[in-house]
């Protein structure tokens, strides 16, 4: 879902990146519209390229040897051994240890039965949720 913000970022970029600098309207070129110019806007497209790689990049992978916390600009390894717990602030889960507070990109309160099971037996069993339905309305006869 996070990429079809990148979609609606580019398709919102395309028309300011190829507009040129100096366009003005006037009656004479007005049923022509803009015209298509590479100039320095042509940049902006680099916007959501960017937008994209940090979204692709951005990731918690738990495996044996630990929970992996993957940034923009680096990842960080927490071994089973010095975790110490999660917790959870708002909606936002923390993995605690000695050092401080790591915080869990992508990783939601609804996603703690996945993150248990997937830790192989190093965190305890958590239920996942129960799916809430929205309250159904009888018919009127």
């Amino acid at each position: 879902m996070a990429y079809l913000a990148v979609l609606f970022v580019l398709f919102g970029t395309i028309p300011l990146a190829f507009t040129a600098a100096n366009f003005s309207f006037s009656a004479k070129h007005a049923a022509q519209g803009a015209p298509g110019v590479l100039g320095w806007q042509s940049l902006l497209l680099v916007f959501p390229v960017l937008v994209a790689v940090f979204i692709r990049r951005w990731a918690t992978i738990v495996d044996a040897n630990g929970i992996t916390i993957r940034a923009a600009f680096g990842k960080r390894l927490l071994p089973w051994a010095e975790l110490r717990g999660l917790s959870i602030r708002n909606r936002t889960i923390y993995a605690m240890t000695d050092d401080g507070a790591w915080r869990l990109p992508c990783v939601h309160v609804a996603d703690l039965g996945v993150l248990s099971r997937a830790s192989e037996g190093h965190l305890p069993e958590i239920p996942d949720p129960r799916p809430r339905f929205a309250p159904q309305r009888r018919r009127r006869r």
